[in-house]
């Protein structure tokens, strides 16, 4: 039976560990892919290293999350590693590490617990590192149309995030601030987005149609959200 130990050559630094290390933390990673091959694998004879062509100093905290789940403050306090260490974590496939040194762009949020949805609604928005603040979260403050205006209204440009019975995602951007009047608002910036839905659609970003951008949003005291001439998206 095969040792489960290896020996890896990242970029010229040698590192000791073990396949389940290396495959136990997340699935479809590069190391579960690359395993999974073994046959393929070249190793250098002199000590059954395995060579991979990356940043080998960075590597070793790649290694760490996979020992132990984490990363520490002071690797997410340092911009330019958290940013170098994102483009390792892309490479090796390692969203929930993706996760851990994401930006807080939406703080508080429940919905969005992917990284991949975070980073696509700022995408959408056209600033990858907009952080938001969460001025109204309905499981948190209520239900009621009353709770939604009091937290909402007049607070600036917002990001309606929804989810559906079905748990899938989807909402709308405005630029104008909701406000407790009655009546459509010009918006030329709104938009409409589905990150997960019953059709496999990829993340989609719908933009406002130029024709209708004066019934962008409609406001009132009655309402929650509401995007759109033919009410698209909205919450009685």
């Amino acid at each position: 039976m095969a040792s489960n130990k290896v020996i890896l050559n990242v970029g010229g630094e040698k590192y000791t560990t073990s396949i389940d290390t290396l495959t136990a933390r997340e699935q479809g990673t590069f190391f579960t892919d690359f395993f999974a091959r073994q046959w393929q694998l070249e190793r250098d004879p002199k000590d059954d290293s395995i060579f991979i062509d990356r940043n080998g100093k960075l590597f070793a905290h790649i290694l760490e999350y996979l020992r132990t789940g984490a990363i520490s403050n002071s690797v997410k306090s340092d911009e330019s590693l958290r940013q170098s260490l994102v483009i390792e974590s892309d490479f090796y496939r390692l969203p929930k590490l993706q996760n851990l040194l994401a930006k807080p762009t939406f703080a508080g949020s429940t919905l969005l617990e992917s990284y991949e949805h975070k980073q696509k609604l700022n995408e959408f928005y056209g600033n990858p590192d907009q952080q938001w603040e969460l001025i109204y979260k309905a499981t948190r403050d209520g239900f009621s149309t009353e709770a939604f205006h009091k937290k909402c209204d007049k607070k600036g440009s917002t990001m309606t995030i929804i989810q559906s019975a079905k748990k899938f995602i989807f909402g709308g951007y405005t630029s104008v601030p909701w406000s407790s009047d009655c009546g459509p608002k010009k918006d030329t910036q709104a938009f409409l987005f589905t990150l997960t839905n019953p059709h496999n659609i990829p993340p989609t970003k719908y933009p406002i149609n130029p024709a209708k951008t004066l019934n962008a949003v409609y406001h009132f005291y009655a309402h929650g959200p509401n995007f759109g001439d033919n009410a698209d998206i909205y919450d009685y």
